[in-house]
């Protein structure tokens, strides 16, 4: 953002402020809040819109980035509340929860040209089922001035770097799988979907947290067949095993989305009894893979993409095969 449009952000700022008189409009204050915050956000990715005359939604604006799917998508539910005197308090903070919550909305911002009590700033304190951020005219202030100091940032290099060093470790790994234990989980999840793109599927990391019960998830078309698998990853480097309830609660993440199935991959493997404990049924629409498995993904990748190899099984034989 150039220097004129942060000028023209405080210059916004300081017309909400003055917004609080018997004669502001607050359709006004909602349009300048609505063009401040759509320039905030569109420095980080978002768009912005307005969805105040939807009344069902309950909030008045949405702040949305990519797209459903994406691993960097994600909503923003947004609430402004204009007074002319007095306090935002905690009533207001639960519509808003309420309204993200009813939307599937993860996030949550309310806004105001006022401030909030000490008791809404305390709810804040509480665990609850979305994030959200009180924003006041002083707090504007400061996300303008950040401007300033931030640097634009190439993702897509970052992207790169990462996708690079993935293809560094997997080489690594098949030299030597005692290099497993020096990379970090996330660094494993990353080399993973590296490694099933690598064989033909389409690969997608889901976010480091809110996951939704799944690492990776993988599609691939066999016979014009659309075929869903998910990838859970457990690389716990205390040498940790997986036990049943982790193995129950993948099961039925893979159960309730109605997918073709699923791999759970543990690097120091499953506890006992975690496996022997499903039925038939259940073994067939989840498969198991340790340190071995992970090795054995990883030569497959290095074959297939230095064309030394091309594997005649299709990919969920690919998938399930040396898994237990």
């Amino acid at each position: 953002m150039d220097s004129n449009r942060r000028e023209e952000l405080k210059a916004l700022i300081r017309r909400l402020e003055a917004s609080a008189t018997p004669s502001a409009s607050p359709q006004d204050a909602e349009k300048m809040m609505g063009e401040i915050l759509g320039s905030l956000l569109t420095e980080d990715g978002y768009t912005i819109e307005s969805v105040g005359h939807q009344r069902d939604i309950g909030v008045d604006f949405i702040a949305r980035k990519g797209t459903p799917g994406d691993q960097e998508a994600d909503e923003i539910a947004i609430e402004y509340k204009h007074y002319r005197q007095g306090a935002v308090g905690t009533d207001a903070v639960h519509r808003v929860l309420g309204a993200a919550v009813s939307a599937g909305i993860s996030r949550a911002m309310l806004v105001t040209n006022a401030r909030f009590t000490y008791a809404a700033r305390e709810a804040l304190r509480r665990s609850t089922p979305v994030g959200i951020e009180l924003i006041d005219l002083d707090s504007l202030r400061s996300w303008v001035s950040r401007l300033e100091q931030i640097p634009a940032v190439d993702v897509s290099l970052v992207n790169l770097i990462r996708r690079e060093l993935s293809r560094k470790l997997i080489s690594l790994i098949v030299r030597n799988p005692r290099y497993l234990d020096e990379i970090e989980w996330r660094e494993m999840e990353r080399l993973l979907t590296e490694v099933f793109e690598g064989l033909g599927f389409e690969a997608r990391l889901t976010p480091g947290s809110k996951d939704g019960g799944k690492d990776i998830v993988l599609t691939c078309q066999v016979a014009s067949k659309t075929h869903t698998y998910y990838v859970e990853v457990k690389h716990w480097r205390s040498g940790q095993r997986v036990g049943a309830g982790a193995i129950s609660e993948f099961l039925n993440v893979i159960v309730n989305e109605q997918i073709s199935g699923g791999l759970y991959l543990s690097t120091y493997g499953f506890c006992s009894n975690a496996i022997e404990s499903l039925t038939e049924v259940q073994r067939q629409t989840l498969r198991f893979g340790t340190e071995s498995k992970i090795a054995a993904l990883c030569k497959s990748y290095v074959k297939v993409t230095s064309g030394i190899w091309s594997p005649e099984m299709a990919l969920p034989e690919i998938l399930y095969d040396g898994a237990l």
